[in-house]
C-alpha cells in the first residue's frame, strides 16, 4: 500500500477518465442516474399501482356511505391495504443505493459548502481553455485546482467556509491573483477572469471584491458571518439558531432558556410550517423525528463559522423539507494558534422586573445566570513526531453556563370556602350568583333534565368525597384581591427555573493532499433543568402550560465525518457519514408522590404505572395537579453522496441521501397514575345544556363529589420504532452564455412508514371488513390491521412511491450590477409527523376507560370510590384481530395517506448598490398540499342535529354484553341513542390520523438591504409582507370546509441589524484607552400579531361586527377587543358559519430592541481583553401575550394576563489571543 493512501483514494484515482475521454464519463454518469431513475419509477408503477388513492375518491370523504360510489372507494381502500408488493420497492432502492454509494468516491447532499467558478478569457473576449485556477485557504494553506474548458469555464467545489486566494494562469497571459475572497456557507462566487498579454511571471493583482450579485443560483437566503453571528445580540439565549431570524421570510421561536434549548426552537421560513424545515449541522442533518423535528445539536456561538438560512431552496440536492433549511457550519483550525476564554454573567441589579410580577405585586425574583467556557485551535502539533501546518487541523470549543431563570405563573385555586364545598359566595362566569346542584336528583323529562340546588349553595359535608377534599387542599391559598368567580385568576408567585448546559465541540481538518481533504466533528450537550415547585403537585398551568415546572434531563450526540476528493480538473466529488441521539427524561407535577396521602381507592392505587398523584383536570383556569413521567430515545444516521462533473457549459451534480431513524419511547402516557377530568356538568341545573348557557355547576363541586366525567388508568405500550429515507437527485447547471444561468434538476424521495421492532403498531383500517362480532340490528363494518399479521407488511402504512420533485431556476445579469432571478421546486414533507401517534395500538399495552356517565352526565355511573367496577383491562397485543378495541375508542394512520408536499416559486431583482450595499427584491409563494389532518370518524352526521336534545334518549343497549363489560359502550344496558347514529358504533371514538386533507397557499413580498463590513459599518435589514391562508376540512363526515387565515400567518415582519465600530482615535493613551475603539450593535425586531380563534361552548360564536378595538394595548388589557361584538349559537347543535381564525382579530404585534457596546483591549501583542454588555429588551416595553378568546368565560374573556419583554442585561469578559 502507497503511504497515505487509503484504499478508497486509490479505488476512486483508477475510477478518473482518461484526459481523452471527459465528457463520455460525465454523459455515463448522466445515462446512469436517467436509468436508476426509470427503474425505481418502473418498480412504482408496476408494485403500488393498487396503493395509489382512487381518482374517484373524494380527498375529504373516508367514511363508507350507502351509496355504490362509496362501497367502490372501500373496496379500493381493501385492495389498496393488501397489496403486499410494494415490500420490493425499498429493497430496490437500497440496493441501488449501495451499488452507487460503492461506485461514486463521493457524498454531500445537504452542501455547506461553497463554489468558485467563473470564466476565462482573452482582453478581446475569447474563452481561454487549460487556464490554470488555484484557490489557497489563506488561513490553512490548504489548495485546490481547477483548469478551465473549451468554453472557458472554470469550477473549484466543495470549499469549506473561509477566505482565499485566487490565481489564473494561463500561457502568454500575465498571472491574475484576488488577495482575498470570502465564499460563505454554501456561497456560490462567481469569478470572471478577463486576462491580459504578457508573460506569468508578470501579475495583476485585482484589488476590488468579488461582485455581491448572485448570477448561478435562484435560491433566497442569507449567510450570518461570524462578526454577526458573535457581536449582534438577537436573544438573551445566545442561541445561534436565533441568527437565521435575521433572514427574510422566517418567523418562530427560539431557545428560551439557555444556548440549548433545544425542544423550543421552531422556525418557518418562506411559508412552511413550523418544526417541517431542514436543519443541518457542517452539512448533516440535525434534526431526529420526536416532537416533529427537533433540533440535536446546537453548538456555542464560538464554534460557529456561519450560518446559512435558506427562505427557498431550488437545487435538488436539497430536500427532506418544506422548503426552508437552515445550515451551521463549524470553525475548523488554522495555521496559527488561536483561542478564547470568555464569562457572561447576568446583571441581576440592572434588570427589570417582569409586567406579569409589577401587575401581581410580586418582587423581582433573584437571577443567576453564568455560562463560561472557550476555544483553541490550531495545527495539530506533537514535539518530534508531527508538525500539521498546512495539513492537520484542530479546533475544541467547550462551554457551560447555569441559569436561575424567573418564572411566573397564575392560577384559579379554591378559597378556604369552596374547599369545604361551600360555594355560596362563589360567583358565575359572568359575574352573577350561580347555584351547585346536586346530581342526585337528576329528573329526566323528554328532551331536558332538571335538578334541586344545594341548600345554600353548600354541599354536606357527609357527600364530600376524601380524595377531591385531599386534592382541592393541595392548592395554596389565594393571593389576589378579587371576588371568588368561576375562572377568574386569585392567585399568582414568581420563582426559579434553574437550568445547567454542558457543551463540548470538537473537530478535526486534514488534508491528505491538494486533491484529498476529510474532516470529522464530535459533539456532545447534557442538559439538565430543574422544576420550579409553586406548590406540590402541579402538572401544568393555564396560559403557561408546562413550561419550566418538569425535571427534565437531557443527553445530545452528534458527529460528523467528511471524506472530499478531487478526482480531476472537472470531477469531484464526497462522502459523509452523519450520527445525531437525542435522549430524555421528564418529571413532572406529582411524580413520586404517595397517592395514599391524597386517600386514592386501592383500584387506583394498585393499578398506577407509577407512583404519584393522578391527573385532576379541573378545566376553569385552574392548574391541572398530577404526576407525569417520559423517557424517550431518538437517533438518526445519515450517508450523503454528491458528484459534481463540468462539461462545456454545463455542471451536472447527482447524489444520494440516506437516512435511518430509531426512535425508543417509553411513555406510560397520562392514564400511567391515571387520569380525570372534571367539568361543571354534573352539578349544573340541566345537565343537557352546556355549562356557558347555565349559571349553575363548577367542576370543584364535582371533585368534591368525587364524579369524574372522563379519565383512564392504565398505560401505553413501548415502542422501538424505525423508518429509512432514501433520495436521489440529479442537478444540472447550464451557462447559457455569460450573463444567463439556467439551473434544472430532478429529486426522487422514498420514505417508508414506521417499523416496530415487535409488530406492536397498526398497518391501518380497513373500512370494508365485516366486523368479526355480530350486534343485533346493526351491520358492523371495519376493523383494525395489524402490522405483519394477515399478510400484512411490518410496515404501519403502503409506500408512497410517486415523489418525484422538480426544481427549475434561472438567474439573468441583465446589466452589470443587476440580477433578475425566478425558480420553481416541489418539495415533499416527512411522513413521520404526529409527534404524539406513531400507529401503536393500545391493546398492547392496558388502558381501562373510566365511564362517567352512560347517559350524558344526566346521572352519575361511577365516582372516584369504586372507579372501574368491571375490573381493568389486560394487555391483549393482536388477539382480538379485526374486533379490536370494541367498545372503545381507537385510533389509526390513513392507509391510504401520501406525502404532504409542497410547490414554491420566487421572483427577484438584485441590485449591486456603492459601498459593498445589495438590495434584494423578492415575490415569493408556495401551494401546500395533501397535508396531514386528523378527523374523529365518528363524528355525529348533520342530517341528526334537528332532533337536538333527543339525542340523548335513551334506548336499549344492542353492545351490552357483547362489548366487554369494561369498556365504555359494554358497560350499562342502555345507551343515548346518538351513540348508534356515526359510521363505526362500535367505538367510542374513530380517530384516523394522515388524512391527506389540509391546503394551504402563501404569497409574500420580501425586501432585503445589506450593507457588508467596510469603513466600520455593516448593517442588514428584511422585511415581509406576507399572507398565509388555510384551505382545510373541518370534518370528514360532514361536508365542512373552510378558507380562513391561517394560525400562523404574520402580516408584517421587519428585523434590523448592525454593527458599528467607533472611528474616533484621539491622540492620548489616556483616551485611547478608555474612549476609542468601541462597538455599538444593535438587533430590533417588529412583528404583527398571529390571528385568533374564538370559541364557545356551543361552538364558533358569531360575529355580529367588526370586534377589533384601536388604542395603544396598554390601555386594553382588560378589553383587549369589543367583547360584545361575538353571539354565541343559540345550541350545541347549531353549525358555525364562522373560520376558525379571524384575519381581523389578531394577538398584539411584538417589538423589541436589543443593544450591545464592546471595546477590546490589547495586552500584549496578540492578547487581547474584550469586555461587553448586552442589553436585551433595552427600553423595557412589554411584549403582549394573547387575551383570552373563550367566550364561555367571561372573567378572561378579551383580557390580557401575561407579557414579556422586560429588559435584562448580560455582561461579559472574553480573552482573545
Amino acid at each position: 500500500m502507497e503511504k497515505g493512501r487509503s484504499p478508497l483514494v486509490r479505488s476512486a484515482e483508477a475510477m478518473q477518465p482518461r484526459p481523452d475521454e471527459p465528457a463520455k464519463l460525465s454523459l455515463g454518469m448522466v445515462a446512469f442516474t436517467q436509468c436508476h431513475f426509470r427503474f425505481v419509477g418502473q418498480d412504482h408503477r408496476s408494485s403500488s399501482a393498487p396503493q395509489s388513492q382512487p381518482a374517484d375518491r373524494p380527498n375529504a370523504r373516508l367514511i363508507p356511505g350507502p351509496s355504490a360510489s362509496n362501497e367502490t372507494t372501500i373496496g379500493r381502500a381493501i385492495a389498496l391495504m393488501r397489496t403486499k408488493n410494494s415490500e420490493s420497492i425499498m429493497r430496490r432502492i437500497m440496493s441501488r443505493f449501495w451499488l452507487v454509494t460503492a461506485l461514486l468516491p463521493v457524498l454531500a447532499a445537504q452542501e455547506f459548502r461553497g463554489r468558485i467558478a467563473g470564466n476565462v478569457v482573452d482582453p478581446q473576449g475569447a474563452a481561454i481553455a487549460a487556464a490554470k485556477v488555484r484557490v489557497v485557504n489563506t488561513e490553512t494553506k490548504v489548495t485546490q485546482e481547477a483548469l478551465s474548458n473549451a468554453t472557458g469555464h472554470y469550477s473549484a467545489p466543495f470549499l469549506l467556509p473561509g477566505n482565499y486566494r485566487v490565481t489564473v494562469e494561463a500561457p502568454g497571459m500575465k498571472r491574475s491573483e484576488w488577495p482575498i475572497v470570502r465564499v460563505p456557507v454554501s456561497g456560490d462566487i462567481r469569478l470572471d477572469v478577463r486576462m491580459e498579454l504578457g508573460g506569468v511571471e508578470q501579475s495583476v493583482t485585482i484589488t476590488g471584491e468579488p461582485p455581491m450579485l448572485n448570477t448561478s443560483s435562484a435560491d433566497l437566503g442569507q449567510v450570518i458571518d461570524r462578526r454577526f453571528v458573535s457581536t449582534v445580540a438577537v436573544a438573551l439565549t445566545r442561541n445561534v439558531v436565533a441568527a437565521a431570524r435575521l433572514a427574510p421570510g422566517v418567523s418562530g421561536l427560539v431557545g428560551t432558556f439557555s444556548s440549548n434549548d433545544q425542544a423550543n426552537i421552531s422556525l418557518s421560513g418562506g411559508g412552511s410550517t413550523n418544526t417541517r424545515n431542514e436543519f443541518t449541522l457542517d452539512g448533516i442533518p440535525n434534526t431526529v423525528p420526536q416532537g416533529g423535528g427537533n433540533i440535536v445539536f446546537v453548538p456555542s456561538l464560538d464554534a460557529v463559522e456561519e450560518v446559512k438560512v435558506h427562505t427557498t431552496m431550488f437545487d435538488a440536492s436539497l430536500g427532506h423539507s418544506n422548503g426552508g433549511a437552515i445550515n451551521i457550519t463549524t470553525r475548523g483550525g488554522t495555521n496559527e494558534f488561536h483561542g478564547t476564554a470568555y464569562l457572561y454573567k447576568r446583571w441581576g441589579a440592572l434588570d427589570a422586573n417582569s409586567w406579569v410580577n409589577n401587575r401581581l405585586g410580586l418582587a423581582k425574583p433573584p437571577v443567576s445566570y453564568k455560562q463560561f467556557g472557550g476555544t483553541f485551535g490550531g495545527p495539530v502539533t506533537i514535539p518530534r513526531v508531527y508538525r500539521g501546518v498546512n495539513r492537520t487541523f484542530f479546533f475544541v470549543a467547550r462551554e457551560q453556563d447555569t441559569l436561575a431563570n424567573p418564572v411566573s405563573r397564575q392560577s384559579r385555586v379554591p378559597t378556604e370556602l369552596e374547599r369545604t364545598g361551600d360555594f355560596s359566595q362563589t360567583l358565575s362566569r359572568t359575574g352573577t350568583a350561580f347555584g351547585i346542584f346536586d346530581p342526585a336528583t337528576t329528573v329526566v323529562t323528554g328532551t331536558r333534565a332538571e335538578r334541586q340546588p344545594f341548600a345554600g349553595n353548600r354541599i354536606p359535608a357527609s357527600r364530600l368525597d376524601a380524595t377531591g377534599v385531599a386534592v382541592l387542599k393541595a392548592f395554596p391559598a389565594p393571593n389576589q384581591a378579587v371576588p371568588a368567580q368561576i375562572g377568574r385568576f386569585n392567585w399568582g408567585a414568581s420563582g426559579v427555573s434553574a437550568t445547567s448546559n454542558y457543551n463540548t465541540n470538537v473537530r478535526l481538518d486534514h488534508a491528505w493532499s491538494d486533491r484529498h481533504r476529510m474532516f470529522g466533528r464530535f459533539s456532545r450537550l447534557f442538559r439538565d433543568q430543574g422544576a420550579v415547585v409553586f406548590f406540590p403537585g402541579p402538572n401544568d398551568f393555564p396560559i403557561d402550560g408546562t413550561d419550566a415546572i418538569a425535571d427534565i434531563s437531557r443527553k445530545f450526540h452528534s458527529f460528523a465525518l467528511d471524506d472530499t476528493l478531487i478526482l480531476s480538473p472537472t470531477l469531484a466529488g464526497s462522502l459523509r457519514y452523519g450520527f445525531s441521539r437525542r435522549t430524555q427524561r421528564t418529571e413532572r407535577g406529582a411524580y413520586g408522590l404517595d397517592g395514599a396521602a391524597i386517600s386514592l381507592p386501592p383500584a387506583i392505587l394498585s393499578n398506577q404505572r407509577f407512583n404519584g398523584y393522578p391527573l385532576f383536570r379541573l378545566g376553569e383556569n385552574m392548574a391541572t395537579m398530577g404526576g407525569f413521567l417520559s423517557v424517550e430515545a431518538t437517533e438518526q444516521h445519515a450517508l450523503l453522496a454528491t458528484v459534481t462533473k463540468q462539461t462545456g457549459k454545463h455542471t451536472i451534480k447527482i447524489g444520494l441521501d440516506y437516512r435511518m431513524s430509531n426512535w425508543n419511547r417509553l411513555v406510560p402516557g397520562t392514564s400511567g397514575p391515571g387520569d380525570f377530568t372534571f367539568n361543571s356538568v354534573y352539578t349544573q341545573q340541566d345537565p343537557y345544556t352546556n355549562a356557558s348557557a347555565d349559571r349553575g355547576g363548577s367542576s370543584m363541586a364535582s371533585l368534591l363529589l368525587g364524579a369524574p366525567m372522563t379519565g383512564a388508568i392504565g398505560y401505553a405500550s413501548p415502542v422501538s420504532m424505525r423508518n429509512h429515507y432514501a433520495g436521489i437527485f440529479a442537478q444540472e447547471e447550464w451557462k447559457v452564455w455569460p450573463r444567463l444561468t439556467v439551473s434544472l434538476g430532478v429529486r426522487y424521495e422514498l420514505e417508508t412508514p414506521w417499523t416496530e421492532r415487535y409488530n406492536r403498531i397498526s398497518y391501518g383500517f380497513d373500512y370494508g371488513a365485516a366486523f368479526p362480532v355480530r350486534v343485533p340490528g346493526l351491520e358492523l363494518k371495519g376493523g383494525l390491521r395489524f402490522a405483519g399479521i394477515d399478510g400484512y407488511s411490518t410496515r404501519g402504512g403502503p409506500l408512497d412511491g410517486n415523489n418525484f420533485g422538480p426544481r427549475a431556476g434561472v438567474a439573468w445579469l441583465v446589466a452589470p450590477k443587476t440580477v433578475i432571478r425566478a425558480g420553481y421546486g416541489l418539495f415533499f414533507s416527512q411522513q413521520t409527523y404526529n409527534t404524539a401517534f406513531l400507529g401503536e395500538v393500545d391493546t398492547f399495552g392496558a388502558v381501562t376507560p373510566f365511564v362517567g356517565s352512560n347517559d350524558n352526565g344526566a346521572t352519575v355511573a361511577n365516582t372516584l370510590r369504586n372507579p372501574f367496577p368491571n375490573g381493568v383491562v389486560q394487555p391483549v397485543g393482536t388477539g382480538q384481530g379485526l374486533a379490536t378495541s370494541f367498545g372503545n375508542a381507537l385510533q389509526f394512520y390513513d392507509p391510504a395517506r401520501v406525502s404532504p408536499y409542497n410547490q414554491q416559486w420566487q421572483f427577484s431583482v438584485q441590485r449591486e448598490l456603492p459601498w459593498r450595499m445589495l438590495v434584494d427584491a423578492a415575490y415569493v409563494g408556495m401551494l401546500s398540499l395533501k397535508q396531514f389532518e386528523a378527523f374523529n370518524l365518528n363524528e355525529k352526521p348533520d342530517r341528526y342535529l334537528p332532533l337536538g336534545a333527543a339525542e340523548n334518549t335513551r334506548v336499549p343497549n344492542p353492545f351490552f354484553g357483547l362489548a366487554p363489560p369494561n369498556s365504555t359502550l359494554g358497560a350499562s344496558n342502555t345507551i343515548v341513542q346518538s351513540r348508534l347514529w356515526p359510521a363505526f358504533p362500535q367505538y367510542s371514538t374513530l380517530i384516523v390520523n394522515g388524512a391527506n386533507t389540509g391546503r394551504a397557499i402563501y404569497h409574500a413580498m420580501m425586501l432585503k438591504v445589506e450593507k457588508r463590513f467596510s469603513h466600520g459599518f455593516s448593517t442588514l435589514v428584511s422585511q415581509t409582507y406576507s399572507k398565509l391562508m388555510d384551505n382545510n376540512s373541518a370534518s370528514l363526515v360532514n361536508t365542512r370546509k373552510y378558507r380562513s387565515i391561517s394560525s400562523q400567518d404574520q402580516t408584517y415582519t421587519m428585523r434590523w441589524a448592525a454593527t458599528y465600530s467607533l472611528p474616533w482615535r484621539p491622540k492620548s493613551a489616556l483616551l485611547r484607552a478608555t474612549v476609542s475603539g468601541w462597538e455599538l450593535t444593535g438587533f430590533f425586531s417588529f412583528e404583527t400579531g398571529t390571528p385568533l380563534s374564538v370559541m364557545h361552548a356551543n361552538g364558533r360564536p358569531l360575529r355580529i361586527r367588526n370586534p377589533r378595538l384601536d388604542g395603544p394595548v396598554s390601555q386594553r388589557l382588560n378589553r383587549y377587543f369589543d367583547t360584545t361584538a361575538f353571539q354565541p349559537l343559540p345550541n350545541q347543535y347549531a353549525i358555525t358559519p364562522e373560520p376558525p381564525f379571524l384575519a381581523e382579530l389578531r394577538a398584539p404585534s411584538a417589538g423589541s430592541l436589543n443593544m450591545t457596546a464592546l471595546k477590546s483591549f490589547t495586552l500584549y501583542e496578540r492578547l487581547k481583553l474584550q469586555i461587553r454588555m448586552d442589553a436585551i429588551s433595552a427600553t423595557n416595553t412589554p411584549i403582549f401575550g394573547a387575551p383570552g378568546t373563550n367566550l364561555s368565560n367571561l372573567a378572561t374573556f378579551g383580557v390580557i394576563n401575561s407579557a414579556a419583554g422586560s429588559r435584562q442585561m448580560l455582561g461579559s469578559l472574553r480573552l482573545l489571543f
